[in-house]
Protein backbone atom coordinates (compact mmCIF):
# COMPACT_ATOMS: atom_id res chain seq x y z
CA UNK A 1 0.00 0.00 0.00
CA UNK A 2 1.25 3.24 -0.85
CA UNK A 3 1.50 6.56 1.50
CA UNK A 4 -0.86 9.56 0.16
CA UNK A 5 0.99 12.05 -1.97
CA UNK A 6 1.75 15.43 -0.73
CA UNK A 7 1.82 18.25 -2.12
CA UNK A 8 4.89 18.10 -3.51
CA UNK A 9 3.87 14.82 -5.34
CA UNK A 10 3.85 14.55 -9.07
CA UNK A 11 0.81 12.39 -8.97
CA UNK A 12 -2.86 14.34 -8.96
CA UNK A 13 -4.24 13.71 -5.34
CA UNK A 14 -7.35 11.83 -5.45
CA UNK A 15 -10.40 11.09 -3.24
CA UNK A 16 -8.88 7.86 -2.15
CA UNK A 17 -6.06 10.00 -0.69
CA UNK A 18 -8.36 11.85 1.29
CA UNK A 19 -10.34 9.37 2.56
CA UNK A 20 -7.05 7.54 3.79
CA UNK A 21 -5.85 10.47 5.95
CA UNK A 22 -9.56 11.29 7.34
CA UNK A 23 -10.38 7.22 7.68
CA UNK A 24 -13.25 7.50 5.89
CA UNK A 25 -15.01 6.06 3.31
CA UNK A 26 -14.43 8.24 0.16
CA UNK A 27 -18.15 8.77 -1.14
CA UNK A 28 -18.60 10.16 1.95
CA UNK A 29 -15.26 12.72 0.99
CA UNK A 30 -17.03 13.27 -2.09
CA UNK A 31 -20.02 14.02 -0.91
CA UNK A 32 -18.81 16.18 1.77
CA UNK A 33 -16.75 17.87 -0.53
CA UNK A 34 -19.35 19.34 -3.03
CA UNK A 35 -22.19 19.99 -0.12
CA UNK A 36 -24.29 17.50 -0.90
CA UNK A 37 -27.20 17.12 1.37
CA UNK A 38 -27.08 13.59 1.16
CA UNK A 39 -23.44 13.59 2.70
CA UNK A 40 -23.84 12.76 6.39
CA UNK A 41 -21.67 13.78 8.71
CA UNK A 42 -20.89 14.90 11.79
CA UNK A 43 -18.68 18.42 12.22
CA UNK A 44 -15.38 17.00 13.12
CA UNK A 45 -15.55 14.10 11.21
CA UNK A 46 -15.87 17.03 8.00
CA UNK A 47 -13.31 19.12 9.82
CA UNK A 48 -11.07 16.10 9.49
CA UNK A 49 -11.88 15.79 5.98
CA UNK A 50 -11.19 19.24 5.01
CA UNK A 51 -8.52 19.06 6.80
CA UNK A 52 -6.64 15.74 4.65
CA UNK A 53 -7.85 17.84 1.30
CA UNK A 54 -5.85 20.60 2.38
CA UNK A 55 -3.05 18.40 3.48
CA UNK A 56 -2.76 16.69 0.14
CA UNK A 57 -4.05 19.67 -2.19
CA UNK A 58 -6.98 17.42 -3.57
CA UNK A 59 -8.87 19.83 -5.97
CA UNK A 60 -12.29 18.60 -7.33
CA UNK A 61 -12.19 18.02 -10.49
CA UNK A 62 -15.47 19.71 -12.08
CA UNK A 63 -14.73 18.09 -15.71
CA UNK A 64 -15.86 14.35 -14.16
CA UNK A 65 -18.18 15.51 -11.79
CA UNK A 66 -20.05 16.88 -14.64
CA UNK A 67 -20.00 13.54 -16.50
CA UNK A 68 -20.90 11.70 -12.92
CA UNK A 69 -24.16 14.34 -13.22
CA UNK A 70 -25.04 14.16 -16.66
CA UNK A 71 -23.92 17.72 -16.50
CA UNK A 72 -21.23 20.01 -18.61
CA UNK A 73 -21.05 22.71 -15.78
CA UNK A 74 -21.87 25.20 -18.17
CA UNK A 75 -24.37 28.08 -18.68
CA UNK A 76 -25.41 29.82 -21.44
CA UNK A 77 -26.07 32.91 -21.43
CA UNK A 78 -27.87 35.26 -24.25
CA UNK A 79 -27.28 39.15 -24.78
CA UNK A 80 -29.30 41.39 -27.15
CA UNK A 81 -25.41 42.90 -27.76
CA UNK A 82 -22.63 45.01 -25.81
CA UNK A 83 -23.82 48.48 -26.70
CA UNK A 84 -25.44 49.02 -23.50
CA UNK A 85 -23.45 48.96 -20.33
CA UNK A 86 -25.98 47.64 -18.68
CA UNK A 87 -25.61 44.32 -20.36
CA UNK A 88 -22.03 44.32 -19.55
CA UNK A 89 -22.88 44.39 -16.21
CA UNK A 90 -25.46 41.87 -16.17
CA UNK A 91 -22.65 39.44 -17.80
CA UNK A 92 -20.34 40.38 -15.15
CA UNK A 93 -22.38 39.62 -12.66
CA UNK A 94 -23.29 36.18 -14.44
CA UNK A 95 -19.65 35.49 -14.82
CA UNK A 96 -18.39 36.14 -11.20
CA UNK A 97 -21.66 34.38 -9.63
CA UNK A 98 -21.31 31.44 -11.95
CA UNK A 99 -17.54 31.09 -11.09
CA UNK A 100 -18.15 30.78 -7.28
CA UNK A 101 -20.41 28.09 -8.18
CA UNK A 102 -17.86 26.20 -10.39
CA UNK A 103 -19.93 26.56 -14.03
CA UNK A 104 -18.60 27.85 -17.05
CA UNK A 105 -20.00 30.38 -19.19
CA UNK A 106 -20.82 30.37 -23.01
CA UNK A 107 -21.89 33.93 -24.39
CA UNK A 108 -24.29 34.33 -27.27
CA UNK A 109 -25.21 37.83 -28.96
CA UNK A 110 -27.50 39.23 -31.58
CA UNK A 111 -24.40 40.83 -33.13
CA UNK A 112 -23.68 38.04 -36.02
CA UNK A 113 -27.42 37.87 -36.94
CA UNK A 114 -28.21 34.62 -35.21
CA UNK A 115 -31.18 35.80 -32.70
CA UNK A 116 -31.02 32.87 -30.37
CA UNK A 117 -30.61 29.32 -32.07
CA UNK A 118 -26.99 28.87 -31.48
CA UNK A 119 -27.26 29.20 -27.79
CA UNK A 120 -30.95 27.47 -27.61
CA UNK A 121 -29.36 24.59 -29.67
CA UNK A 122 -26.43 24.04 -27.38
CA UNK A 123 -29.18 23.53 -24.42
CA UNK A 124 -31.56 21.23 -26.37
CA UNK A 125 -28.68 19.06 -27.32
CA UNK A 126 -27.32 18.79 -23.82
CA UNK A 127 -23.90 21.39 -24.26
CA UNK A 128 -25.03 23.76 -21.16
CA UNK A 129 -26.95 22.95 -18.57
CA UNK A 130 -29.24 26.13 -18.37
CA UNK A 131 -30.32 28.93 -20.16
CA UNK A 132 -29.86 32.58 -18.99
CA UNK A 133 -32.26 34.54 -21.66
CA UNK A 134 -31.31 38.61 -21.06
CA UNK A 135 -32.46 39.95 -24.55
CA UNK A 136 -36.17 41.37 -25.18
CA UNK A 137 -35.58 40.31 -29.20
CA UNK A 138 -36.71 36.75 -29.15
CA UNK A 139 -40.59 37.11 -29.26
CA UNK A 140 -42.26 35.62 -26.50
CA UNK A 141 -43.71 32.79 -27.87
CA UNK A 142 -40.42 31.11 -29.03
CA UNK A 143 -39.30 31.45 -25.49
CA UNK A 144 -42.78 29.43 -24.10
CA UNK A 145 -41.93 27.53 -26.71
CA UNK A 146 -38.37 26.52 -26.00
CA UNK A 147 -39.39 26.05 -21.66
CA UNK A 148 -41.89 23.53 -22.74
CA UNK A 149 -39.43 21.66 -24.67
CA UNK A 150 -36.82 21.92 -21.77
CA UNK A 151 -38.10 23.20 -18.62
CA UNK A 152 -36.26 23.44 -15.73
CA UNK A 153 -33.66 24.83 -18.11
CA UNK A 154 -34.73 28.66 -18.87
CA UNK A 155 -34.79 31.95 -16.72
CA UNK A 156 -36.07 34.79 -18.07
CA UNK A 157 -33.66 38.09 -16.82
CA UNK A 158 -34.14 41.49 -16.96
CA UNK A 159 -37.59 40.39 -18.42
CA UNK A 160 -40.98 38.59 -17.58
CA UNK A 161 -42.86 36.75 -19.85
CA UNK A 162 -46.14 35.57 -19.61
CA UNK A 163 -46.12 31.74 -19.40
CA UNK A 164 -42.86 31.39 -18.10
CA UNK A 165 -42.53 31.11 -14.27
CA UNK A 166 -38.62 31.37 -14.10
CA UNK A 167 -37.83 35.00 -14.04
CA UNK A 168 -35.69 37.37 -12.51
CA UNK A 169 -36.10 41.46 -12.38
CA UNK A 170 -34.99 44.11 -10.98
CA UNK A 171 -37.40 47.25 -8.75
CA UNK A 172 -37.97 49.39 -12.12
CA UNK A 173 -41.07 50.80 -11.71
CA UNK A 174 -39.32 52.19 -8.25
CA UNK A 175 -36.18 53.53 -10.07
CA UNK A 176 -38.87 55.51 -11.96
CA UNK A 177 -40.68 56.91 -8.92
CA UNK A 178 -37.21 57.86 -7.10
CA UNK A 179 -36.21 59.55 -10.21
CA UNK A 180 -39.73 61.90 -10.38
CA UNK A 181 -39.30 62.59 -6.38
CA UNK A 182 -35.75 63.80 -6.98
CA UNK A 183 -36.80 66.19 -9.62
CA UNK A 184 -39.98 67.32 -7.75
CA UNK A 185 -37.95 68.39 -4.96
CA UNK A 186 -36.16 70.23 -7.43
CA UNK A 187 -39.14 72.10 -8.04
CA UNK A 188 -40.24 70.75 -11.27
CA UNK A 189 -43.51 70.70 -12.11
CA UNK A 190 -43.84 69.48 -15.83
CA UNK A 191 -41.54 66.62 -16.68
CA UNK A 192 -41.29 64.41 -19.64
CA UNK A 193 -40.44 60.21 -19.63
CA UNK A 194 -39.03 58.86 -22.58
CA UNK A 195 -39.01 55.60 -23.01
CA UNK A 196 -38.49 52.49 -25.18
CA UNK A 197 -41.10 50.60 -26.81
CA UNK A 198 -44.40 49.58 -25.10
CA UNK A 199 -43.61 45.52 -26.07
CA UNK A 200 -40.50 45.62 -23.74
CA UNK A 201 -41.51 44.82 -19.88
CA UNK A 202 -38.86 46.76 -18.36
CA UNK A 203 -39.88 49.91 -20.06
CA UNK A 204 -43.75 48.95 -19.42
CA UNK A 205 -43.16 48.65 -15.62
CA UNK A 206 -40.70 52.07 -15.69
CA UNK A 207 -43.21 53.88 -17.29
CA UNK A 208 -45.85 52.75 -14.98
CA UNK A 209 -43.56 54.02 -11.92
CA UNK A 210 -43.27 57.12 -13.61
CA UNK A 211 -46.93 58.09 -14.81
CA UNK A 212 -48.26 56.81 -11.08
CA UNK A 213 -46.11 59.34 -8.92
CA UNK A 214 -46.28 61.63 -11.79
CA UNK A 215 -50.18 61.86 -10.78
CA UNK A 216 -49.62 61.44 -6.93
CA UNK A 217 -47.28 64.60 -6.93
CA UNK A 218 -50.01 66.78 -8.85
CA UNK A 219 -47.01 66.61 -11.51
CA UNK A 220 -48.04 67.88 -15.24
CA UNK A 221 -46.43 64.10 -17.15
CA UNK A 222 -46.02 63.38 -20.74
CA UNK A 223 -44.23 60.70 -22.12
CA UNK A 224 -42.92 60.12 -25.68
CA UNK A 225 -42.93 56.29 -26.68
CA UNK A 226 -39.50 55.39 -29.32
CA UNK A 227 -38.99 52.35 -31.36
CA UNK A 228 -35.48 51.74 -29.72
CA UNK A 229 -33.48 52.38 -26.39
CA UNK A 230 -30.02 53.80 -27.87
CA UNK A 231 -28.12 56.88 -28.14
CA UNK A 232 -30.37 57.83 -31.23
CA UNK A 233 -33.38 57.15 -29.73
CA UNK A 234 -32.64 59.16 -26.92
CA UNK A 235 -31.33 61.98 -29.65
CA UNK A 236 -34.38 61.63 -31.45
CA UNK A 237 -36.69 61.88 -28.13
CA UNK A 238 -35.10 65.07 -27.19
CA UNK A 239 -36.26 66.33 -29.85
CA UNK A 240 -39.95 65.18 -29.40
CA UNK A 241 -39.77 65.81 -25.84
CA UNK A 242 -38.79 69.58 -26.82
CA UNK A 243 -42.08 69.80 -29.20
CA UNK A 244 -44.42 69.49 -26.32
CA UNK A 245 -46.48 72.33 -25.51
CA UNK A 246 -45.65 73.68 -23.10
CA UNK A 247 -42.18 72.24 -23.02
CA UNK A 248 -41.03 70.14 -19.89
CA UNK A 249 -38.65 71.54 -17.27
CA UNK A 250 -37.17 68.28 -16.91
CA UNK A 251 -36.59 64.76 -19.06
CA UNK A 252 -35.98 61.38 -17.80
CA UNK A 253 -34.57 58.73 -20.51
CA UNK A 254 -35.81 55.31 -19.96
CA UNK A 255 -32.09 53.53 -20.33
CA UNK A 256 -28.57 55.14 -20.10
CA UNK A 257 -27.73 54.95 -23.76
CA UNK A 258 -30.89 57.64 -24.41
CA UNK A 259 -30.22 59.42 -21.43
CA UNK A 260 -26.37 60.00 -23.37
CA UNK A 261 -28.27 60.34 -26.32
CA UNK A 262 -30.45 62.90 -25.01
CA UNK A 263 -27.61 65.04 -24.07
CA UNK A 264 -26.43 65.34 -27.68
CA UNK A 265 -29.68 66.29 -28.43
CA UNK A 266 -30.34 69.04 -26.11
CA UNK A 267 -26.76 70.27 -27.04
CA UNK A 268 -27.85 70.20 -30.93
CA UNK A 269 -31.29 72.24 -30.30
CA UNK A 270 -29.46 74.85 -28.28
CA UNK A 271 -30.87 73.48 -24.65
CA UNK A 272 -28.66 74.56 -21.76
CA UNK A 273 -28.15 71.49 -19.48
CA UNK A 274 -29.28 71.76 -16.36
CA UNK A 275 -30.06 75.54 -16.96
CA UNK A 276 -32.86 74.89 -19.04
CA UNK A 277 -33.37 71.63 -18.90
CA UNK A 278 -32.62 68.75 -16.56
CA UNK A 279 -32.06 65.05 -17.67
CA UNK A 280 -31.95 62.13 -15.87
CA UNK A 281 -31.01 58.64 -16.63
CA UNK A 282 -32.61 55.31 -15.36
CA UNK A 283 -29.50 53.15 -14.93
CA UNK A 284 -26.00 54.68 -14.05
CA UNK A 285 -22.63 54.04 -15.56
CA UNK A 286 -18.90 55.32 -14.56
CA UNK A 287 -19.41 57.26 -18.21
CA UNK A 288 -21.75 59.61 -16.61
CA UNK A 289 -18.56 60.96 -14.74
CA UNK A 290 -17.22 61.98 -17.65
CA UNK A 291 -19.64 63.39 -20.02
CA UNK A 292 -20.45 67.04 -19.87
CA UNK A 293 -22.69 68.10 -17.83
CA UNK A 294 -22.14 64.92 -15.59
CA UNK A 295 -25.34 62.67 -16.03
CA UNK A 296 -27.38 62.37 -12.83
CA UNK A 297 -28.90 58.77 -12.97
CA UNK A 298 -30.67 56.22 -10.46
CA UNK A 299 -28.76 53.51 -10.27
CA UNK A 300 -30.19 49.69 -10.65
CA UNK A 301 -28.09 46.40 -9.11
CA UNK A 302 -27.48 44.94 -12.37
CA UNK A 303 -24.24 42.64 -11.27
CA UNK A 304 -26.66 41.52 -8.77
CA UNK A 305 -29.55 40.53 -11.19
CA UNK A 306 -26.80 38.40 -13.29
CA UNK A 307 -25.95 36.69 -9.87
CA UNK A 308 -29.13 36.01 -8.69
CA UNK A 309 -30.21 34.40 -12.22
CA UNK A 310 -27.90 31.66 -12.07
CA UNK A 311 -28.18 30.95 -8.41
CA UNK A 312 -32.54 30.72 -9.95
CA UNK A 313 -31.07 28.56 -12.79
CA UNK A 314 -29.07 26.15 -10.71
CA UNK A 315 -31.88 25.93 -8.34
CA UNK A 316 -34.29 24.78 -11.30
CA UNK A 317 -31.62 22.37 -12.88
CA UNK A 318 -31.51 20.84 -8.63
CA UNK A 319 -35.22 20.01 -9.33
CA UNK A 320 -36.39 23.18 -7.64
CA UNK A 321 -39.94 25.28 -8.36
CA UNK A 322 -39.71 28.06 -10.97
CA UNK A 323 -40.34 31.16 -10.02
CA UNK A 324 -40.32 34.98 -10.70
CA UNK A 325 -37.41 36.63 -8.22
CA UNK A 326 -37.31 40.29 -7.79
CA UNK A 327 -33.76 41.29 -6.83
CA UNK A 328 -34.59 43.21 -3.17
CA UNK A 329 -31.45 45.79 -3.52
CA UNK A 330 -33.33 48.95 -3.88
CA UNK A 331 -32.30 51.48 -6.84
CA UNK A 332 -29.95 54.62 -5.73
CA UNK A 333 -29.98 58.06 -6.48
CA UNK A 334 -26.68 59.29 -7.79
CA UNK A 335 -26.82 63.55 -7.97
CA UNK A 336 -24.13 64.77 -10.83
CA UNK A 337 -24.57 68.09 -12.91
CA UNK A 338 -27.53 67.20 -15.19
CA UNK A 339 -30.04 68.04 -12.45
CA UNK A 340 -30.99 71.33 -10.72
CA UNK A 341 -33.62 73.45 -9.52
CA UNK A 342 -36.26 74.56 -12.25
CA UNK A 343 -35.49 77.51 -13.70
CA UNK A 344 -37.13 80.89 -12.10
CA UNK A 345 -40.18 81.09 -14.19
CA UNK A 346 -40.54 77.72 -15.45
CA UNK A 347 -42.23 76.26 -12.47
CA UNK A 348 -45.72 77.37 -12.88
CA UNK A 349 -47.87 75.08 -14.09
Amino acid sequence: MTDPPTRTSRRRPTLADVAAIAGVDSSLVSRVLRDDPRGFASAETRDRIVRAAQEVGYRANAAARGLRNARTMTLGLLLPGFSSPVYSSIAHGVEERANERGYGIVLGTHAAGDPHETVSGMLMHGRVDGLLVASGRIEDRELRRLVDRVPQSVVVVNRQVRGVAASVVLQDADAAVLAVRHLVQLGHRRICGVFGPSTLDTMVRRRRGFGEECRRLGVEASTVEMAGRDHRAGFEGARRALDRTPAPTAVIAGTFPMAVGMLAGMHTAGVAVPGEMSVLSLHNDALADYLLPRLSAVGLPTERLGAEAVDLVLDLIDGGRPRRVVVPEPPRLVVRDSTSAVPAGQDRL
